[in-house]
C-alpha cells in the first residue's frame, strides 16, 4: 500500500510530514466562493494575481473538475505555509479542493455544525478520496498528525468510506414507479393499507435514489502517538525552523469547533472571511455556532491573550494543527 500523509497546514501535521515522509504528502484546501471574503487580510495577500494564479497551479494539476480559486475559509497564510513547507521538505505536496463552502452551504440550505458535521467530509476527505479512487490504489497508509498528548482522537479515525455508485429510479412499497415531480411519502399505515401518498417537488423531475457501497479507504498510523511526540516537540522544532510561517490559528476561520473568543481574534486578522459566514448565516437562516452568531461574535470584546484556547480541531482526521 501507498503511505500518505495528511496535512492540514499546522505545526504538528508538517513536523509529521519532515520527520516521516510518505510516497504523497496531500493538503485539501478549504474554498469560499467570493473573490472578497481573503481582501483586508492581515496575514498574507493571496489577492495578488500571482499568488492566486500559483495556488490556481497547485489545484489545477489534480482537481481541474473544480471551478477556480477565488478565496479560502483558512487564514490565507496557510497557502504560503504549504508553498514554505514545499521548499522545506524538497518533495511535492499535492494541493485538491472540493466543491466551494458557499456553493455547498447553498445546494444543501444547512449550515454545518455540532449536529450536522459534513464540512470535513466534503472538504478535506471526499476531495483526499476522489485523488487516491482516480490516481492511486485503495486502500492506503495514512499518516495523521495526533500527538501523544492528543491520542483519544485517534479513537474515531475511520478506515471505510461510503461511495455512491449509481443511482435507480425511485419505488414505493407497493412496487410502482414514483411519477416524475413526485416525492413518496409513506406514512406508517401506509405500508399496512397500500396507501400511497404523493407529495409535489418542484425541485426533482425524475426520483432516484443513491446506493451507496462502503469500500476500504485507508489504514491509520498514528507516528507522533506512537513516538510520545508532544506540542512542545513540536514547537521546540518550528522555533528552530522560522523559516517555515504558520497562522495563528489553522483550520476553518470561522469552525463551529473553535471557541467564540477564538472567532473574535480571528475576525481582526481575517474580518472578510468572518464578515463571509455572517452572510452564509444570514441566507441560511442559522448559526455555525452553537450559542453565537457571527454577528454577535464580532462584537466581543477582545481578549489580550487566549492562552490555550488557539484549539478547536475536529475528529475526522484531516484538521489538525
Amino acid at each position: 500500500m501507498i503511505t500518505v500523509n495528511s496535512l492540514s497546514g499546522g505545526k504538528t501535521s508538517s513536523y509529521m510530514a519532515v520527520h516521516y515522509p510518505a510516497d504523497l504528502e496531500i493538503f485539501s484546501l478549504v474554498c469560499l466562493d467570493d473573490h472578497n471574503s481573503n481582501r483586508g487580510s492581515k496575514s498574507f495577500d493571496v489577492t495578488d494575481p500571482k499568488i492566486r494564479q500559483m495556488v490556481n497551479d497547485k489545484l489545477q494539476k489534480y482537481c481541474s473538475h473544480q471551478p477556480e480559486f477565488w478565496a479560502t475559509a483558512e487564514d490565507p497564510l496557510t497557502i504560503k505555509t504549504m508553498f514554505d513547507l514545499e521548499q522545506h521538505l524538497g518533495r511535492e505536496i499535492i494541493w485538491l479542493r472540493g466543491d466551494g463552502f458557499n456553493q455547498i452551504n447553498t445546494h444543501k440550505k444547512l449550515l454545518p455544525n455540532k449536529q450536522h458535521r459534513y464540512c470535513t467530509h466534503l472538504f478535506k476527505i471526499q476531495p483526499i478520496f476522489e485523488f487516491l479512487f482516480m490516481y492511486h490504489s485503495l486502500p492506503c497508509t495514512m499518516r495523521i498528525g495526533f500527538r501523544f498528548d492528543e491520542e483519544k482522537r485517534a479513537e474515531s479515525f475511520k478506515d471505510t468510506y461510503e461511495y455512491a455508485t449509481h443511482c435507480e429510479v425511485a419505488y414505493d412499497f407497493c412496487g410502482d414507479h414514483v411519477p416524475g415531480n413526485m416525492v413518496t411519502e409513506i406514512l406508517p399505515h401506509s405500508y399496512k393499507n397500500g396507501d400511497r401518498r404523493y407529495k409535489y417537488n418542484r425541485n426533482i423531475s425524475t426520483p432516484h435514489r443513491h446506493r451507496w457501497l462502503t469500500v476500504p479507504f485507508r489504514t491509520g498510523e498514528f507516528p507522533l502517538i506512537n513516538d510520545f511526540t508532544t506540542q512542545f516537540d513540536v514547537l521546540k522544532y518550528w522555533s528552530e525552523h522560522p523559516e517555515v510561517e504558520f497562522p495563528e490559528n489553522s483550520n476553518c476561520q470561522f469552525c463551529f469547533w473553535k471557541h467564540p473568543l477564538t472567532i473574535r481574534d480571528n475576525y481582526n486578522r481575517n474580518p472578510n472571511i468572518i464578515k463571509n459566514a455572517m452572510v452564509m448565516e444570514s441566507m441560511i437562516g442559522g448559526t455555525f455556532h452553537a450559542q453565537l452568531s457571527m454577528q454577535q461574535i464580532a462584537i466581543l470584546t477582545e481578549q489580550q491573550d487566549l492562552f490555550r484556547m488557539r484549539g478547536g480541531g475536529c475528529d475526522g482526521g484531516y484538521c489538525t494543527g
